[in-house]
């Protein structure tokens, strides 16, 4: 049977249109994972960097050091640096959460003996994304220093004994971080895409 002359590019219309309705969202949705994963190496590596930063020393109660951090170790994560402050802000798509922890002794007579508490917490970014499950004391706004941290009962984080194993007088640098990836989100298809990673020093 002869094909009609006028029937030559009915093949490529249902190529199109079986391209548009299959291979060009399948090709979207592979190129955004594709980013999301990239981002999620980021922010491991970021996480990484700053908890070996804090256990060398770095303060970043610092606004320089916070710059630094949300400027180039996190860039493109949309991590909003702070005004002078260590607890962080509302604006932004990430946030960062610094602790470091003391085992204290049972001989130190005092209410938090043989617990590990929080002496040290410094939040860079959104706060309003993500709360550390590891203690919630509170903390001087312009140092981080938890300052009644041997008898605030809110300091208590042994359950950071799960993460690492600390001796007596041992400390722990952590940094949590929490990113949402709010510009790779597609309705209906690919939402609520974000990374989170833990790391410990």
């Amino acid at each position: 049977m002869r094909r009609r002359t006028n029937e030559k590019g009915n093949a490529y219309i249902e190529f199109v249109l079986v391209a548009s309705l299959f291979f060009v969202p399948l090709i979207l949705g592979m190129v955004t994972v594709g980013i999301a994963v990239l981002r999620n190496f980021q922010v491991n590596q970021v996480t990484r960097d700053v908890a070996h930063m804090m256990a060398k020393g770095v303060d970043f109660s610092q606004q320089t050091n916070q710059n630094m951090v949300a400027n180039d170790l996190a860039s493109g994560l949309s991590l909003s640096a702070n005004s002078g402050n260590v607890t962080g802000g509302s604006t932004g798509n990430g946030v960062l959460v610094l602790s470091v922890f003391e085992s204290l002794p049972s001989s130190c007579n005092c209410a938090n003996g043989g617990h590990i508490v929080v002496v040290d917490r410094i939040v860079i970014g959104n706060n309003t994304l993500y709360s550390s499950p590891f203690g919630a004391p509170s903390f001087n706004a312009s140092s981080g220093q938890v300052t009644n941290y041997s008898t605030d009962t809110k300091a208590r984080a042994d359950n950071v004994a799960n993460v690492i194993t600390l001796s007596a007088d041992g400390l722990a640098y952590m940094a949590e971080g929490s990113f949402a990836f709010r510009d790779l989100g597609v309705t209906g298809f690919i939402a609520k895409l974000g990374a989170f990673n833990r790391s410990v020093f």
